[in-house]
């Protein structure tokens, strides 16, 4: 009898540890299975365009590729533009005759469909352009603009008039034509541009490194500046552009010529995350076309403007195609909320009004 309980007692144990290394082997084979599943479902690394520090979509061929820099109107009789809210970064720049023009920086040309209108080259936008090593579009431009295109053999420029893009790359729209006159009905689309970047090398188009424009962080620098709610910038006595904050969203909105400033094309105000005021030298050139020049190399002061607050800033830029940097009022680098960004740039001593 004693026997027979040994027996079983050892036949229950044997049993038990073989169930139980079953189970370990079921349990490990779940875990393995679960950690499989896991990873199928982690979503895939989200690329961040470098000129605004966000996951907006960008395609992983823009992210190898230099951006595109393209010149737009802002003159009263060029209104309404197209597609402007869709630009990463906008400069805004005097002209002759103290009317300003954009320049549209776009990483990802692709999310552009139409943009209007295009205009003519000025040297000093093509500083800004290949501040950020972009292929440099625009319909014409002035003779120190041609002259420095000239000049500068690392210069991608896609022109309309001298360069043959027109009915390939830029086109008439008919509407605008008729409507608001012949020089301000030039656009392109996105399909269009990436047509034309298609001819251009991958040399040419190569941006092995990611540049940012700015750098991003959360903790920007103005988050403990002074309150701004609105800011106005002076051009002229006719262009005084103002931003207003609008808190629901943390960003401002763009007023010129007594109105919203509006993208047509979308049917949206101009708004943007982070506003830039920069005082650059501007010099009139003597001729009877009434030129002028603005100094967008060497250094200078300004502002910067995000969430209702704003901080002095400084700006750098060493040479023609070296990028331009921007510094807190402690000379270090500036830190700067991601989103898109404008850049308003006005002469060392006009009006800029902050309240």
């Amino acid at each position: 009898m004693k026997k027979l309980f040994l027996a079983l007692a050892l036949f229950s144990a044997l049993m038990l540890g073989a169930c139980g290394g079953q189970e370990e082997a079921v349990n490990e084979q779940d875990e393995e299975k679960n950690e499989q599943q896991e990873e199928q479902v982690l979503p895939p690394e989200e690329n961040i365009n470098p000129l605004t520090g966000l996951a907006d979509g960008i395609s992983d061929e823009a992210m190898t590729r230099v951006p595109v820099a393209i010149m737009v109107s802002n003159s009263y009789d060029s209104l309404p533009q197209w597609g402007i809210s869709r630009a990463d970064i906008i400069y805004e720049m005097l002209a002759e005759g103290r009317i300003t023009r954009f320049l549209a920086i776009f990483k990802d040309p692709s999310k552009i469909e139409k943009l209007a209108s295009v205009r003519s080259s000025r040297p000093y936008f093509i500083d800004i352009a290949q501040s950020y090593g972009a292929v440099y579009m625009h319909f014409g431009g002035s003779v120190p603009a041609y002259e420095a295109i000239a000049a500068r053999s690392d210069l991608i420029s896609m022109d309309g008039i001298r360069g043959g893009w027109e009915g390939s790359l830029f086109f008439r729209d008919p509407d605008r034509r008729k409507e608001i006159g012949l020089e301000h009905s030039v656009y392109t689309t996105g399909e269009y541009i990436e047509q034309a970047l298609d001819t251009l090398s991958a040399e040419d188009l190569s941006q092995p490194e990611q540049p940012s424009a700015f750098d991003f962080a959360e903790e920007h620098a103005a988050l403990n500046g002074q309150p701004c709610s609105r800011v106005t910038v002076t051009f002229s006595s006719r262009h005084k552009p103002y931003f207003e904050y609008n808190e629901t969203n943390g960003t401002y909105l763009r007023y010129q010529y007594g109105e919203p400033q509006m993208d047509a094309w979308h049917n949206v105000q101009l708004e943007v995350k982070n506003l830039f005021v920069l005082r650059m030298k501007t010099t009139d050139i003597p001729s009877d076309l009434n030129l002028i020049d603005v100094n967008a190399t060497g250094s200078g002061e300004g502002y910067y403007f995000c969430e209702g607050k704003y901080v002095p800033i400084t700006w750098e830029k060493q040479s023609y195609n070296s990028p331009i940097y921007f510094y807190d009022r402690n000379g270090q680098s500036l830190s700067v909320c991601p989103g898109n960004t404008f850049v308003s740039v006005v002469t060392t001593s006009a009006d800029v009004v902050i309240e």
